[in-house]
């Protein structure tokens, strides 16, 4: 008897603006750009899925480093991506959450 494959287990939904950002940050780290694209990387994109995608070609690694919030949906946070040559790029940026998704966000490269 052939076995079928169980559906994916619904994610929780993320109220909390911190764990959203971190969220999407660790689906892009796992390289599950879908998830994080549905967690509202098509609202902060400004481009369409494939280039965004694209733009990760060199990313290793993602890891946070402070994250500071602004009552319940606004969030300042600073990022460190791990390119694939080992070089460390530095970002920083505020993202608005809203029911669980990113709606906006302002990211600039530091270093």
């Amino acid at each position: 008897m052939p076995k079928t494959a169980s559906p994916a287990a619904p994610r929780p939904h993320l109220t909390n603006a911190s764990a959203v950002v971190s969220q999407y940050y660790e689906d892009i780290t796992d390289h599950d750009y879908r998830a994080a694209w549905a967690l509202g990387g098509s609202n902060i994109a400004g481009t369409t899925y494939d280039r965004w995608v694209a733009g990760f070609d060199t990313t290793e690694s993602i890891a946070l480093g402070t994250i500071s919030e602004f009552g319940a949906s606004r969030v300042h946070a600073v990022l460190y991506a791990t390119q694939t040559d080992g070089t460390l790029k530095t970002y920083a940026g505020d993202y608005t959450v809203a029911d669980g998704v990113l709606v906006g966000a302002s990211i600039r490269q530091t270093s």
